[in-house]
């Protein structure tokens, strides 16, 4: 097997006036059932793991690497999985998300958790999770909070205007190939997508360009990206 090429690591900050004291997450999305070792240390210089989605491999139907990362996070952090597609279009998808809320990893699908001076909360398509939609009691809660919203396109077309004060995607793997600053093709964005790595919305979307890459296509001037948001 060859060596996993490494991954970079993007710092953004976001002030809010609304913590106490700063809190810093480090956000891996799209692993895709990856070798995780290089991740490990990073999570030192974090206070809690965010996952908004596809731990799996849903060409290979796999996830066991995908839930030994989320065992190892939860042993180091405080971690929040969302579901991305990679899971949902998993045949054994009641299996999977039965063996992540038994991993120590905060699984929210549809749902809010409090944590620190703050909630995080995760979003998917109810009717593709058969999970009641909770985002009009979500955005309603007093202080900050965090947004776990897998696809770019559904905070756009779901999410987009609610008072929240960031939501972090991924699913884009930052347009696969880029060219300057434009990538070039994204799942359900298609060719010359909008949305795929980085600010959006204003600063109230954030996306990873993905930490793995499940597909043939190589990632060319786009490396896999792991984020470390500083949030105050």
């Amino acid at each position: 097997m060859k060596p996993t090429p490494a991954r970079i690591l993007t710092p953004y900050e976001l002030h809010t006036g609304k913590l106490a004291k700063p809190l810093r997450f480090l956000v891996i999305s799209d692993l895709h059932n990856e070798p995780f070792d290089d991740l490990l240390p990073l999570m030192d210089d974090a206070d809690a793991v965010l996952v908004p989605g596809d731990i799996s491999n849903r060409y290979r139907q796999e996830y066991d690497r995908g839930l030994a990362f989320l065992r190892e996070s939860a042993k180091r952090r405080p971690t929040f999985f969302s579901v991305g597609n990679h899971e949902t279009r998993q045949k054994s998808y009641r299996e999977l998300i039965a063996l992540a809320r038994e991993s120590g990893a905060e699984v929210l699908i549809n749902r809010h958790v409090r944590f620190e001076d703050l909630w995080i909360g995760g979003w998917y398509d109810p009717e593709i999770v058969n999970e009641p939609e909770e985002v009009d009691a979500f955005e309603q809660l007093d202080g900050c909070k965090l947004l776990l919203c897998h696809k770019p396109e559904h905070y756009m077309e779901h999410l987009r205007g609610r008072k929240i004060d960031l939501t972090i995607a991924g699913h884009a793997h930052g347009g696969q190939i880029r060219i300057g600053n434009q990538g070039i093709y994204a799942p359900g964005q298609l060719l010359f997508p909008r949305y795929t790595r980085g600010w959006a919305d204003g600063g109230k979307l954030l996306i990873s360009a993905g930490a793995g890459n499940p597909c043939r296509m190589p990632r060319w001037n786009n490396p896999r990206e792991v984020l470390l948001v500083t949030v105050d």
